[in-house]
């Protein structure tokens, strides 16, 4: 298994030492942020089973979200499931925006893109039953 690249989220050296971050606290990061984005259901897998979104479990969401690094800059692709009946495109942008400044914020590096990979849509739990 090839090893993670790090990210050092300060330029320069310290006269104590380096200060490195691995891709999965920057998974942790993004699936945090996204979250607590309103119309999220879950994390979702990147791989659809026959056509149908994969809900992660709490301590897979990891899986949900890939990072990338391209020129000292953080590219995150993030896998959602949402609530049906929301305007998607609002809460894509939402989950945008949260992810890149929770993200910047707290590593102090520039995020260059956070792309929302919607997988699937459910009826929520706040929808009301049909009968």
């Amino acid at each position: 298994m090839p090893k993670a690249s790090a990210i050092q989220p300060q330029h320069g050296s310290h006269p104590l030492g380096k200060i490195e971050v691995l891709p999965n606290a920057i998974h942790s990061i993004a699936v945090d942020a996204s979250l607590t984005c309103y119309g999220v259901l879950g994390m979702a897998s990147p791989h659809l089973r026959y056509g149908q979104a994969i809900i992660l479990a709490p301590e897979q969401r990891n899986q949900g979200v890939k990072v990338q690094t391209q020129d000292e800059q953080i590219v995150i692709d993030v896998y959602v499931a949402l609530e049906y009946g929301l305007r998607i495109s609002e809460i894509a942008h939402n989950i945008m925006s949260t992810v890149k400044f929770a993200t910047e914020k707290m590593l102090g590096v520039p995020v260059a893109q956070v792309n929302v990979n919607v997988q699937g849509l459910i009826h929520g739990p706040t929808a009301p039953d049909k009968k």
